[in-house]
């Protein structure tokens, strides 16, 4: 990097045109940006790497008695007029009631259904989470029923504030203010503009800033970009991997960077995307039902994906369909090249192939309750896939299984039912959701396809008229199907509106319009496709862009595949699925079992603030990290692969999530430690609540052997 130097001053002082003054804080300036370089070297690498990158002129002039003129974007001004400015906009963030903060909305006030929307699906196995979120709400609502009791934002009392962002350095003096005046958890600085950082890098002393907050704080960050929406990533990223997620309630906002169009643009983006802090957590009630299916599918032990394929041909090919709008379209291609290449329908679509003939090879299912077995039951898709092979999760309801001849079952990571089957993580594993032809794409890569087309698989659409493929089960208003089923089918229609969808980019250019599950879905799928680079994978689909898919038009679709590679590829597939794998589920119920009463154990002594050194919860601040605490044992890096931990983590994060928006919005700090005990007095309850859940499916077990022993004696006669 080439850094311009100080502009010398007009002649005067020292045959070199140097006072004495001048020249020593020159000096003085130029030292605090070295040292400052070395800091960012070691702390903020990619921050560094973005200064060291440009070539940024000194953003001040001194003259003889060493007064300045700083250069900040189109303004200019001496210290007094940037410390000005600087006092009014911290007058801003010092009040509450105007300061600029992130909101999260608390719509479960209004309407405790909300708190646990899945209360009225009918196919749960436990209902343990409604209990206890409504409990946990509806006491706050109690205890806050009065008036001047509740907030209508979240605050944390007197300069407290557990995330702040600070949108610009520039002059700094309220990073100082900042760090000095606030009890703060984490101070993150971000900045769009490289020139105003490049500024600060003379006027603060970000060495002894970072000393100094450390003495309160946890988290000191720094970001910059002058690309917005790669600052938004950032920024998301480093709150997620820091903190429960639901920190963001309440975040302190100041911009400092004020006049700047990247920053506005930069906070329309975060408040875009806010939402997938929120998205994928899981829960106990879903869990639980998945383990109990778990339970049941391993005492019938059906063939499991186990190892890699034997003798998988070379030009192998296969095609993952799903139920978007343009398998309309692609039907007449999918008819013409059958023969050649492995067919993988994926939930929704099997009722769209039916109707149109199409026979898949495998059918893929990842979602576990009851419903799915609804949409299956359908009169034409019953018949039609008698005879298919079904690849589902061990999660699966088991009468799923009843429908096929070949009942197939694979691994979801990260899962609680996995356990029962793969206690120990021998066996292959997928990232198979949120939806069905994201674990369809993950079948293909890993059984090592040389080639996948994903057809219908759009992840968006362009009339709401018209989300999903027309001949899909969506749109055909002859078939009676269950009332479960109808409501579901109703709610998909109504979450497919134009006035709600998200812009997103179009595989073939421009944009389409999506939904936030579908672009979940999406950045699944191009993180699954990333981590297997050997296969290609093509996208024929007028949908969504997919990164790592190749758009393909279907008139430029070519395959060398012969009806001969196919059944080569076919019966190389099934040798993926043995039955080497864990016979006894029972057994190893019990051992989560004894996990589970292993955590509760744990949480006591955290509720308990045995690791604090001062166990008494005084004020909102102390709550807030004891919450910090409970999140930090549960995604602790050596609890990752640990076999209990998926029953309990997404729980933890809804229940962490309404305990902390409650904690904010309490009036006065006595509220606050009030509601806090009774809540981590909960949250224990809430695990024995699990634990006796667990026990309870040992029953289960033993009804589905007796169902079992039943079945052969039928079958036997």
């Amino acid at each position: 990097m080439t850094q311009t130097p100080p502009p010398q001053p007009a002649p005067g002082g020292f045959e070199d045109g140097w006072t004495t003054l001048q020249e020593a804080y020159i000096q003085k300036l130029m030292a605090t940006y070295q040292a400052n370089l070395f800091f960012l070297q070691k702390n903020f690498p990619r921050v560094f790497e973005k200064i060291m990158g440009k070539e940024l002129p000194a953003p001040f002039t001194v003259g003889p008695n060493a007064e300045m003129t700083i250069y900040s974007g189109r303004h200019h001004g001496d210290a007094k007029d940037h410390v000005e400015l600087g006092k009014i906009l911290m007058s801003v963030f010092d009040n509450p009631k105007t300061r600029p903060r992130i909101v999260v909305d608390t719509e479960y006030l209004k309407d405790l259904y909300n708190v646990a929307p899945h209360q009225d699906i009918p196919y749960f196995h436990t209902y343990i989470e409604k209990e206890y979120r409504t409990e946990l709400v509806q006491k706050f609502m109690d205890m806050t029923s009065g008036e001047d009791e509740r907030l209508t934002l979240a605050d944390f009392g007197d300069k407290k504030i557990p995330i702040a962002i600070v949108f610009g350095s520039g002059y700094g003096w309220h990073l100082d203010r900042l760090v000095d005046d606030y009890e703060m958890r984490h101070l993150f600085i971000v900045d769009t503009d490289i020139a105003r950082l490049n500024l600060s890098l003379y006027l603060v002393d970000y060495v002894l800033l970072a000393q100094r907050f450390a003495r309160t704080g946890f988290h000191f960050s720094m970001a910059c970009d002058e690309d917005p929406d790669v600052l938004a990533d950032q920024l998301r990223h480093v709150i997620y991997n820091n903190w429960p997620p639901y920190y963001v309630q309440g975040a302190g906002l100041f911009f400092n960077d004020y006049d700047s169009e990247k920053v506005r643009t930069l906070w329309g983006t975060l408040q875009r995307d806010l939402w997938t802090l929120y998205r994928g957590w899981g829960f106990l009630d879903d869990e639980i039902v998945g383990l109990k299916q778990a339970v049941e599918n391993g005492i019938d032990h059906p063939p499991a994906f186990t190892r890699a394929p034997a003798g998988m041909p070379q030009d192998s090919v296969a095609v993952v369909i799903g139920a978007g709008p343009s398998l309309d379209t692609l039907v007449p291609l999918l008819k013409a090249n059958r023969d050649r290449m492995v067919v993988f329908s994926c939930g929704s679509a099997v009722t769209a192939l039916a109707r149109e003939g199409i026979k898949p090879d495998f059918h893929v299912e990842i979602e576990r309750t009851l419903l799915t077995c609804r949409f299956l039951e359908d009169p034409v898709t019953k018949a039609f896939i008698a005879d298919v092979p079904i690849i589902a999760l061990t999660i699966m309801h088991p009468d799923v299984f009843e429908l096929t001849t070949t009942p197939l079952v694979f691994f979801k990571e990260t899962d609680l039912g996995t356990a029962v089957g793969d206690f120990f993580n021998e066996f292959p594993h997928f990232r198979s959701g949120p939806t069905c032809t994201n674990g369809g794409v993950g079948l293909a890569l890993k059984l090592g396809f040389s080639k996948i087309f994903l057809a219908g698989v759009d992840f968006g659409f362009r009339d709401e008229r018209r989300h999903h493929a027309k001949s899909s089960i969506y749109y055909d208003e002859e078939v009676e199907i269950d009332p479960g089923l109808m409501k579901y089918v109703d709610n998909v229609h109504a979450e497919h509106k134009e006035d709600t969808a998200r812009t997103v980019e179009a595989n073939f250019g421009g944009d389409m319009l999506s939904t936030e599950i579908f672009m979940h879905s999406r950045d699944s799928m191009a993180l699954t496709i990333k981590e297997h680079p050997g296969p290609q994978v093509f996208n024929l689909n007028d949908g969504a862009l997919i990164k790592g898919a190749e758009p393909l038009k279907p008139e430029d679709f070519h395959i060398d595949a012969t009806a001969a590679t196919k059944q080569a590829t076919l019966a190389a597939v099934m040798t993926a699925f043995t039955g080497d794998y864990d016979p006894d589920p029972l057994e190893r119920l019990s051992m989560l079992e004894v996990q589970l009463k292993a955590v509760r154990e744990d949480l006591t002594r955290i509720v308990n603030g045995e690791f604090r050194d001062d166990p008494e919860l005084k004020n909102k601040m102390d709550v807030v990290d004891r919450l910090y605490d409970i999140h930090y044992y549960f995604f602790q890096a050596k609890h990752q692969s640990t076999q209990i931990f998926p029953l309990m983590r997404g729980s933890m994060l809804h229940m962490g999530r309404f305990f902390y928006d409650c904690v904010s919005l309490c009036a006065t700090e006595e509220k606050a430690v009030e509601f806090g005990r009774f809540g981590f007095d909960l949250m224990l309850r809430f695990i024995d609540a699990a634990s006796a859940a667990l026990a309870q499916l040992h029953e289960v077990g033993a009804e589905r052997k007796e169902y079992n022993k039943g079945r052969q004696k039928v079958a036997a006669n």
